[in-house]
């Protein structure tokens, strides 16, 4: 019987059960309550491609490690331990944002940023239970690669906005010094912002000005070669210091990139003006998915069948 087989043969014979519908009644009223946190996901996804090709190439990454681990499906639609410890963790994390969100006053914005942010990892774990309640154990350790995984991006996330002008001064300086060394003249500096229009990060290459727009900070690339790190580095289960050297080869490969994107377009710029647009384009989709490619590759990622986890064998799986 293939997987999808058996969560349909488990629905029809669970779906008469009062425990079944109690179980559903707990992840609805989760699901309820993380609503506003989905549609800010699905929002920031929309507006941002950034945000959305990251969130792709993550749900990419687990099909892959899906794929190549041959994973069945294990007693599904059924409360076994990791979903009901992930589901109690995620109802007290839960409890602990709003309790304190509502003691601590809004004036001490450290502790009130920390209550908020609570309500992330409350978010991942609830996600993590709903799929070891469907799919069971046998996916345990993708799930919690993917949920770890997801968490860390919406963190991420928040980040982006503060993040945007210092990332994008660095891509431009270190563009700047690559440039200088291939001997065109070179100069960084700030257009004077109005009423109308924000500040600008302009770089001059030989007289040809060029906008060091958002696009171009690299958080693009560099927040999805830091997933990849992240999820490969839950996936292997590596230790502190193998987990740092993964996180900081993935954010050096995306600096890397970044630089090697905007030096290939300020150099091609002046004999392409008249597609200047494609010129951009497709050359960032080059470097960006090179730059992921290498960073999978580097990581130790999966790229055939994987040993298969004794620890989910069904003979140790915990009911």
């Amino acid at each position: 019987m293939s997987n999808r087989q058996q969560i349909f043969a488990s629905l029809k014979e669970k779906r008469t059960q009062s425990e079944f519908w109690v179980n559903g009644l707990l992840y609805a009223c989760l699901g309820i309550a993380f609503l506003p946190i989905t549609l800010w996901v699905a929002a920031s996804a929309n507006q941002q491609s950034r945000i959305l090709n990251a969130l792709l190439v993550l749900v990419m990454a687990i099909f892959l490690l899906v794929l190549y681990n041959r994973i069945k499906v294990q007693a599904p639609l059924t409360l076994n331990k990791s979903a009901r410890i992930t589901l109690l963790a995620s109802y007290a994390l839960l409890s602990l944002c709003i309790i304190s969100r509502q003691t601590i006053p809004p004036s001490s914005e450290v502790l009130y940023l920390i209550s908020s942010l609570i309500a992330i990892p409350a978010y991942c774990f609830g996600i993590a239970s709903v799929l070891l309640f469907i799919f069971g154990q046998g996916l345990r350790r993708i799930i919690y690669t993917a949920t770890g995984t997801f968490c860390a991006f919406i963190l991420l996330s928040i980040l982006m906005a503060p993040l945007d002008w210092p990332l994008r001064t660095l891509a431009g300086k270190w563009s700047g010094m690559a440039l200088s060394a291939a001997g065109k003249t070179v100069e960084l500096g700030v257009q004077g912002s109005t009423a109308s229009t924000p500040s600008q990060l302009i770089l001059m290459v030989n007289e040809h000005a060029f906008h060091v727009a958002s696009e171009c900070n690299g958080f693009g690339v560099i927040l999805t070669s830091l997933l990849l790190a992240v999820l490969l580095a839950i996936y292997r289960r590596l230790g502190p210091i193998d987990t740092a050297l993964n996180l900081l080869s993935g954010i050096t490969l995306g600096f890397l990139f970044n630089t090697l994107r905007i030096l290939i377009i300020v150099l091609l710029a002046p004999s392409m003006m008249d597609h200047y647009h494609l010129m951009h384009e497709i050359v960032g989709t080059i470097t960006y998915w090179s730059c992921l490619m290498l960073t999978w590759i580097l990581l130790n990622g999966p790229v055939r069948n994987e040993p298969r986890d004794k620890s989910l064998d069904p003979a140790d799986a915990d009911s």
